[in-house]
């Protein structure tokens, strides 16, 4: 929704980390004037006609400068050994004026349920559980934004219920069954086929409960920095 409502309604927009491409199906279907484009690590199974998808096999995004009114970027940043690279390269590729519209997982906060758990079962916990290689405070994403662009919007998700929940969660899954269903049997990322048993389901409905009440909360305190676990933005492209 945050993502929907910060989009230009027509113009070139590029999602970068798109994976299977949900996010870009969606504004498809939502913003049917805008010209989609992608790029992730990974090759799509099934390509979409309507999206220029491409893979990428360097650190440089495989677009030309200036291509986009906009780049969205969603659980992504912090899976990047060079985000000031890869910030760079959004720029790059953005027209002067365009928007910069992301979602990043925050932390790296000394005070959080994070911190207690790494320092529980050790710093690298959410790079084993979920390839978290950055870990990132509110202030680490003004900075890598400020050489290139404006922050004109924030809100935040993931206060105390979904910030404890997410941080518990993923130190439990370092636990090889827990971990197996987060990639394997989630509804959220498995194919149908892959989810069974009574175990896949009674947590799957957990997870869309949890889902649920931290939705509820993020929507509720969005203003709210304190407490929260993610930072939604839109930053505008400087430049002439």
């Amino acid at each position: 929704r945050y993502l929907l409502a910060h989009l230009p309604t027509a113009g070139d927009v590029l999602e970068v980390g798109s994976g299977d491409g949900k996010i870009l199906r969606t504004f498809a279907q939502r913003r049917p004037d805008l010209r989609l484009s992608g790029c992730d690590v990974r090759v799509w199974p099934e390509r979409d006609p309507g999206i220029d998808f491409r893979v990428l096999t360097s650190n440089d995004l495989p677009f030309d400068d200036r291509s986009f009114d906009a780049v969205v970027i969603v659980d992504t940043l912090e899976h990047v050994d060079d985000p000031e690279h890869l910030v760079a390269e959004l720029a790059r590729v953005l027209r002067p004026g365009g928007r910069f519209i992301g979602f990043v997982p925050i932390e790296g906060e000394p005070l959080s349920a994070y911190a207690f758990y790494k320092r529980l079962l050790g710093a690298d916990l959410y790079k084993r559980t979920k390839e978290h290689v950055q870990a990132y405070r509110f202030t680490d994403i003004g900075r890598l934004l400020a050489p290139y662009f404006d922050i004109a919007h924030t809100d935040h998700a993931y206060h105390m219920i979904g910030h404890a929940m997410d941080a518990t969660f993923f130190a439990a899954a370092a636990l090889p069954r827990l971990g197996h269903f987060w990639w394997r049997e989630n509804r959220y990322y498995a194919a149908e086929g892959e989810r069974s048993g009574r175990l896949a389901g009674a947590l799957n409905r957990l997870l869309e409960l949890g889902n649920a009440i931290a939705w509820a909360e993020s929507r509720l305190l969005a203003r709210w920095r304190v407490g929260a676990a993610g930072m939604l933005f839109e930053a505008h492209r400087r430049g002439a």
